[in-house]
């Protein structure tokens, strides 16, 4: 059930950050883009919160242990990526129960650590 509860605030997370950006070249118009406001109360609404590139940067400096979470499709990742990041393309057709394979992965990805920092990135406002 907890593992459950994980997977779908994790899918729900990772399709909010598709329509976020963390990416160093939308840096200077993140907060002011309407895209990035909207973003920004659809994952208050459900307990998220978004974090600009600035934002990113101390909490990558000051908070070991985040987890960064590459959600671009896998040629993206490997064309590049944040350092340290994983990779875990998101399948907009994944809706409600994953797929045991989708969700084995999210669960490798994840772990158990309720409480570790997780941040979810994509290519940009999507």
């Amino acid at each position: 059930m907890r593992i459950m509860h994980l997977l779908r605030r994790a899918l729900c997370l990772s399709v909010l950050t598709a329509l976020c950006c963390v990416s160093t070249g939308l840096a200077d118009q993140e907060t002011g883009s309407p895209l990035y406001e909207q973003a920004a109360r659809a994952a208050e609404r459900d307990g998220y919160r978004m974090v600009t590139t600035a934002g990113l940067r101390e909490m990558l400096r000051v908070k070991p242990g985040v987890l960064l979470v590459d959600v671009r499709f896998s040629y993206e990742y490997a064309e590049g990526h944040m350092p340290g990041a994983v990779s875990l393309p998101v399948d907009l057709s994944d809706r409600g129960d994953l797929p045991p394979a989708r969700r084995q992965a999210f669960e490798d990805v994840l772990g158990a650590d309720k409480d570790r920092i997780i941040v979810v990135y994509c290519r940009g406002f999507r």
